[in-house]
């Protein structure tokens, strides 16, 4: 059996179930706990005159969206095929983390709007007390994040990993926050707008976070390369099965937290069509007994050609990541 190994891999090696409950576990903690979370920082920022606050407050709420969306995404990605989507519908956890993504560019380009519109108005110096309420705040979801990521990489999930950084964005607005209240406090009148400006660099981080997370979405949807490790598990536990005498090609798309496999073996020319079948059927069953995220796997019997043999070690193989 391979021995390398690969965060891909692991979560491949995950059921579809227990990654599923998994995945909506930690949606459905991001709702509850960014939703207070949001309504504390949301009335502390009003009542301390904290713009950075509030703007901080509505990044909170954003988060809740977005653990929304990626609920939803993984309950629309786990309904079974159908006539119109034969091949399932785990791309919807894909589109789940684009939209992700977009939010963190949406809501990053509309604080620094209305942060910039702010440096024209009167205003009042942030109540420090507001600080009682970021402290804590900006512990809770840096814990968050971590958890959130870890368990995105387990399980294979974009949507997953897409939220968790959300969370992460609001730990940096949470630390622009606490920056320029602090700021105005310690430097009086003239810097009264100094969470108006922290505000705004912390826009500027979730734009390019929100970017950032594009790639990998785009990837995916693009159906672009698998992680090493994972072609190479395919590879070797194809050609455990007695009766394989090579592997010609190994394409991998990945579905949301599911894979398809498409795979070319050699097997010797003298052998009937049934038993050439058999040995198909062998290679699909033990690769999807040793992966449990792949929902099926397309294999094609070629012969076996001496001559052919040397060429076909370096024959490009790929799929999506």
């Amino acid at each position: 059996m391979p021995k390398t190994t690969s965060e891909a891999l692991e979560a491949a090696r995950m059921h579809p179930e227990r990654s599923l409950r998994s995945g909506q576990g930690s949606a459905f903690k991001g709702i509850l706990i960014n939703g207070m979370l949001g309504a504390a920082k949301l009335a502390a920022g009003l009542l301390g005159h904290s713009y950075a606050m509030v703007a901080d407050a509505a990044e909170s709420f954003a988060d809740v969206a977005g653990s929304c969306v990626t609920l939803y995404g993984l309950r629309i990605a786990a309904e079974p095929a159908d006539p119109m989507h034969p091949s399932g519908h785990g791309r919807a956890e894909t589109l789940a983390s684009m939209v992700t993504a977009l939010a963190l560019v949406t809501v990053g380009a509309l604080i620094f709007y209305h942060a910039l519109l702010s440096l024209d108005e009167a205003r009042v110096a942030p109540n420090p007390l507001t600080l009682l309420v970021l402290v804590p705040v900006i512990f809770v979801k840096e814990q968050m994040f971590h958890w959130m990521l870890k368990r995105g990489k387990e399980i294979g999930s974009l949507a997953v990993s897409a939220d968790a950084w959300h969370q992460r964005s609001d730990v940096v607005t949470s630390v622009a926050a606490l920056t320029g209240i602090v700021v105005a406090w310690i430097g009086g009148p003239a810097w009264n707008h100094a969470d108006s400006w922290a505000a705004m660099l912390a826009s500027l981080w979730l734009v390019g976070t929100g970017l950032w997370l594009l790639g990998p979405t785009l990837h995916e949807l693009m159906e672009g390369s698998v992680d090493p490790a994972l072609l190479e598990f395919i590879r070797e536990t194809s050609l455990g099965c007695e009766g394989i005498k090579g592997i010609d090609k190994v394409w991998v798309r990945k579905l949301g937290m599911r894979l398809i496999i498409d795979l070319h073996v050699i097997v010797d020319p003298d052998i009937s069509v049934k038993e050439g079948h058999r040995l198909a059927h062998e290679v699909k069953a033990k690769l999807q007994h040793e992966l449990p995220q792949v929902r099926d796997v397309m294999v094609h019997v070629e012969p076996y050609e001496p001559e052919l043999v040397k060429p076909l070690l370096s024959i490009p193989e790929g799929g999506t990541r």
